[in-house]
């Protein structure tokens, strides 16, 4: 097993990778920021809109097992590169869309080959680069981009007098993530733990692993709620306010400092976390404060109370975000070789909640409420938010109550095996 080590290329890689996901999460939040206008560009209802936010991730629930297992066989590089091709094909398709909704819709799909390729790779990039103490800081910082690409989403989004300006931007933004994710990247000085094993029976030890499904249900209720949060936000706000046009700027820059604290605290509070021995109590109440803090402020009237909780929330639920990528890492009955797989299915699962639970579980309930899309209906919605966050909470009791931090499931790795040698 591996302990600290302290690879030369790390950060190098760890930007590469921190990069491209904030030009991806750009793409896939920016229509969230400028939803008014996306919505009147192409004459589409909230529903309407909702699935084109949620689209993206259908590519991730029918390919995440297959970069996962791809990058096993075939190494980490080319899977990644492929399918951010495959995204700056669908950016571009975007930006000539026009007023046509199916071509935003379809074109959307392909940019979310993309995601597939990341999410199911991450974790086990992350690990292979930062294998001990600082597994935690790099993830952190790694999935502060989606807060991070979500802000720059959002602030420019809410603020842009033409939709077309919002999907060339992102088309520049992915080609220059590839362009730098090939000159910083390189292969690991000890490979890229590329496996032999037979796809087949090394994919089915996976799946029959019930840990492995426990971790991917979490994901998936976790990351469908943010991502109700990320396509609401602004509407949600300005429609709190009275519906005036005026406070969509104003919005913007509350979701934007609000994701600007969730990725801060991503970085920063996953080693407080980590003070604790066992993940499960940490995480629950920081679940239960977030689904709480994220429905309240839609019973309350617009003004300095909706600015205090919005800026407390992250607090909760940006250690989660690292957290959750970490699982993988964290399972004591998942080998390193098989991270790849694994977070394949993880990514499916979080994918389906990214898919699913916008567009096709709470939006509907909320239209059956309010069919005019009014505060009614965003109440709905944040109130969905913290049932989420309740579910996600009880799917704790999924898997085993792990280790808080990589470091130490290592320590616990090297006492069983020196236990064993002593036995032996």
């Amino acid at each position: 097993m591996k302990e600290e080590q302290l690879y030369p290329r790390r950060w190098a890689v760890l930007i590469a990778l921190t990069i491209i996901l904030v030009a991806l999460q750009f793409s896939f939040i920016v229509p969230g920021g400028a939803a008014m206008l996306v919505m009147q560009n192409y004459l589409i209802n909230p529903m309407e809109f909702s699935m084109v936010m949620s689209i993206p991730y259908l590519s991730g629930i029918l390919f995440g097992v297959l970069s996962g297992v791809l990058a096993d066989r075939f190494g980490f590089n080319k899977v990644i590169v492929t399918g951010f091709i495959f995204a700056l094909i669908g950016a571009i398709w975007r930006a000539l869309s026009g007023t046509d909704f199916i071509q935003l819709f379809v074109s959307s799909f392909v940019m979310g080959i993309a995601t597939a390729a990341l999410n199911a790779n991450s974790a086990k990039i992350i690990r292979t680069w930062f294998p001990g103490t600082s597994n935690s800081v790099a993830m952190g910082i790694y999935v502060a981009g989606l807060s991070g690409g979500a802000a720059l989403a959002l602030a420019y989004g809410s603020r842009v007098a033409v939709v077309t300006d919002a999907w060339w931007l992102s088309a520049g933004l992915i080609a220059a993530g590839i362009i730098i994710w090939l000159v910083l990247y390189r292969r690991h000085p000890e490979g890229d733990t590329q496996i032999q094993e037979n796809i087949a029976t090394y994919l089915g030890i996976v799946l029959k692993n019930r840990d492995v499904w426990g971790i991917s249900i979490f994901a998936m209720l976790f990351f469908g709620m943010t991502n109700v949060n990320g396509q609401y936000m602004v509407a949600a706000i300005t429609a709190l306010a009275g519906g005036d046009p005026s406070v969509v700027p104003e919005a913007g820059n509350l979701s934007t400092i609000n994701t600007i604290i969730g990725c801060i605290c991503s970085i920063a509070l996953p080693a407080a976390i980590a003070r604790f021995t066992r993940l499960r109590a940490p995480v629950a109440l920081c679940l239960v404060a977030t689904g709480i803090l994220f429905a309240l402020p839609y019973f309350l009237p617009y003004g300095p109370a909706t600015w205090v909780i919005y800026l407390i929330l992250p607090v909760f639920f940006g250690p989660i975000m690292a957290i959750t990528k970490m699982l993988p890492a964290l399972l004591p009955s998942v080998k390193q070789e098989h991270l790849g797989a694994v977070g394949g299915v993880q990514s499916t699962f979080q994918n389906i909640g990214f898919f699913a639970l916008a567009a096709y579980v709470l939006s509907p309930i909320a239209l059956s409420v309010d069919p005019a899309g009014g505060i009614a209906y965003y109440q709905v919605i944040f109130v969905g938010v913290l049932v989420l966050c309740l579910l996600t909470a009880a799917s704790l009791f999924l898997f085993p109550n792990v280790r808080t931090s990589v470091a130490a499931k290592l320590a616990d790795d090297r006492a069983a095996v020196q236990k064993d040698t002593k036995a032996a």
